[in-house]
């Protein structure tokens, strides 16, 4: 003991110390080193991993949890287009019909001879109109019998009319005939709408039979086409 009091010196205190503070500090060292596998999600402050941070390709479809994604993730055309779908079903049909006559004309106004009344289209779309009635006079020739004939769409007159009577070319004093005329309407929307089958009398006596007005939705598409006026 006596021997060790005599080597102990100050230099020798401040080695040991020397020694003892640097191997502690190797210890530290060692300490703040982690170890393979050794953080978890709880040592990781919310929102400390940052897209910079994630290596390229580290993230695969395995890893993306199933139907957490939506188009909106996806950059345009990215997504590819779907199987074309079948043929869809016809769009609605429309008919209607209306018969009736004028048994005495007179003049202005026109009067109704045939009407279809108020239908409902079911779709919009251009209407077909089909017109046919006969007409006939009083056999007296002082004036000539005559009268014009005209279509009507929504209480609406048509652009054009045709005439009829004893003063055309094809009738005589006497002689009644036909008259036929058809028009396509312009679009006309879905919903309530009515035609008519109109005539009006210009000079004598004349009526109108078996008149026949017919109405057929053609579809959506606007169509020009030029109408048929036809007097027999």
């Amino acid at each position: 003991m006596k021997q060790i009091k005599k080597r102990l010196t100050y230099a020798n205190v401040m080695s040991s110390i020397a020694v003892f503070l640097i191997l502690g500090g190797a210890t530290a060292i060692a300490a703040g080193q982690l170890g393979k596998n050794s953080v978890g999600s709880k040592q990781l402050k919310r929102n400390a991993v940052t897209t910079a941070k994630i290596k390229k390709g580290a993230v695969t479809g395995a890893k993306v949890k199933a139907g957490s994604l939506k188009a909106s993730n996806f950059a345009a055309g990215q997504l590819p287009a779907g199987p074309k779908g079948d043929k869809g079903a016809p769009g609605p049909s429309f008919g209607a019909f209306g018969n009736g006559g004028c048994s005495a004309l007179e003049g202005e106004p026109f009067e109704v001879c045939a009407s279809t009344g108020s239908v409902n289209l079911p779709s919009s779309g251009n209407v077909l109109l089909i017109a046919s009635a006969e007409w006939d006079n009083d056999d007296n020739s002082t004036p000539p019998d005559a009268g014009d004939c005209r279509l009507s769409v929504n209480g609406n007159p048509v652009s054009r009319e045709i005439s009829f009577g004893e003063d055309t070319v094809t009738h005589g004093i006497g002689e009644g005939g036909s008259i036929s005329m058809n028009w396509i309407t312009g679009p006309l929307s879905a919903g309530s709408h009515s035609f008519a089958f109109e005539c009006q009398e210009n000079s004598g006596s004349t009526y109108i039979a078996e008149a026949m007005l017919s109405a057929v939705l053609l579809g959506s598409a606007s169509l020009n086409v030029e109408p048929e006026l036809m007097i027999k």
